[in-house]
Formats: structure tokens, sequence, C-alpha cells
């Protein structure tokens, strides 16, 4: 094989694979109730690796919030809007971690984007399956 078509494959392959991981992004944008039900995991599985369980443990646990989370976003608005809350509470604290060494005006600024963010993605993921 001469380097020209292996170019040409290894260039459709990274293809294939950037264009599957922003269809998998544009998906979860249009489904942001999944988006929630994966923030509302992400505090127990942290909570529950720090305390010393099992690993297989947590990702059960985990992947068992997922699907509560999902289900319940799917069958009552009242747990939309409560996960909905509850994701921009988990992306606060992600900021909040993330920028620790940061001035404290810097943090505020940058936990109050990400809120934003995160409820104007929540009230247009409502409004679109109304």
């Amino acid at each position: 094989m001469d380097n020209g078509k292996m170019a040409v494959g290894a260039i459709g392959i990274f293809g294939t694979l950037f264009l599957f991981a922003v269809s998998i992004v544009l998906f979860l944008l249009g489904h942001f109730y999944i988006v929630n039900g994966i923030m509302a995991g992400f505090i127990p599985f942290i909570m529950l690796c720090n305390a010393g369980y099992s690993t297989g443990l947590c990702w059960g646990i985990y992947g068992l919030i997922i699907l509560v989370a999902v289900v319940l976003q799917l069958n009552f608005k009242v747990a939309r809007v409560i996960f909905g809350i509850f994701s921009c509470f988990v992306v606060s604290v992600f900021v909040y971690d993330a920028n620790k060494e940061l001035a404290m005006k810097t943090q505020v600024l940058y936990i109050i984007i990400g809120i934003i963010i995160t409820g104007l993605l929540n009230i247009a993921g409502y409004s679109r399956e109304e």
C-alpha cells in the first residue's frame, strides 16, 4: 500500500469518528433529559467512590440513577424541573471545583455563566418537548 491510500483511509476513519461524536452531542442536546440524568448521578457516584466502595458497585448505582432519572423525567414534568435545577447545582459544583485557584469574583462569574447555560439548555429542552 502506498502512503496516499493509507492517508485517505486514516482521514476516512477519523472523519467517521468525528461525525459520530458530533451526532452524539447533537442527540444529547436534543434530549437534554438524558444529560440531566447523567448529571444527577455524578454526585452520588463521586461520593461512593471516595467512600471506598468497589468500582463495579459505583458504576452500577450510577447507571441505576441515570435510568430512574430518565424514566421519571419522561413521565412527570415536575421531575424534569427538579432534575433541571439539580443539574444546575451539579454544574455549579464542578465549575467551582475546576476553578478553585481563581479569585472569588471570577469563580462566581464562571458559576453564574455555567448555571445560565445549563438553565437555557433545560428551558430549550422543555419547550421542544411541548
